[in-house]
């Protein structure tokens, strides 16, 4: 849709113009250049602005990536089944509660509970496990802050578009518990 803007700066309100005294509403293009209106062109953005732009979303891609189930997620192999699942840093912090609390009165057992299926770990192995969910993702929230470094810093479009925003993120986990974790 075209924009139509006034020798004032003002730009066309989209309903209706006065042109000859009267007052017209959905007037042609030949009727607003008639009332006093120009097509509005965008202007072209600048480098700088172009270079902001794909800095912004190359940024947002990173961050998209890092939420997504290609970084946040591991696989629980559990005889011949297997499934994906995640942690968040809350669900971690009252896992660990949960695990310290066990532990403190003797239980040697957890009942974890992933994509509603309740698992039947030992205590020090959930831990271990545990463990390196944390781990993992600490690693890999380091890697998609020094992605956004790394794009800030950047002195070209190109450079920007081509960065691999998936390059550098660890391995992800895989816990067999079929080997015992």
């Amino acid at each position: 849709m075209k924009k139509w803007i006034d020798k004032n700066g003002k730009f066309w309100d989209g309903t209706s113009i006065v042109l000859d005294g009267m007052r017209i509403f959905n007037p042609s293009d030949e009727q607003l250049l008639a009332a006093g209106y120009t097509e509005y062109v965008e202007p072209e953005p600048t480098p700088e602005e172009l270079l902001a732009r794909a800095k912004q979303q190359k940024t947002a891609e990173i961050v998209e990536y890092d939420q997504s189930d290609a970084v946040n997620s591991f696989t629980i192999v559990m005889g011949e089944y297997s499934m994906e699942a995640w942690i968040t840093p809350d669900q971690r912090a009252n896992y660990k509660n949960s695990l310290d609390s066990a532990e403190l009165l003797g239980l040697t057992e957890v009942h974890p509970v992933f994509n509603g299926i309740q698992l039947t770990l030992p205590i020090q192995l959930a831990k271990i496990e545990l463990a390196k969910v944390q781990i993992y993702a600490d690693r890999c929230f380091i890697v998609t802050e020094t992605h956004k470094a790394a794009v800030e810093a950047m002195e070209t479009v190109e450079e920007v578009e081509a960065f691999d925003i998936t390059d550098g993120y660890p391995e992800k986990l895989v816990f067999d518990l079929n080997q015992g974790g």
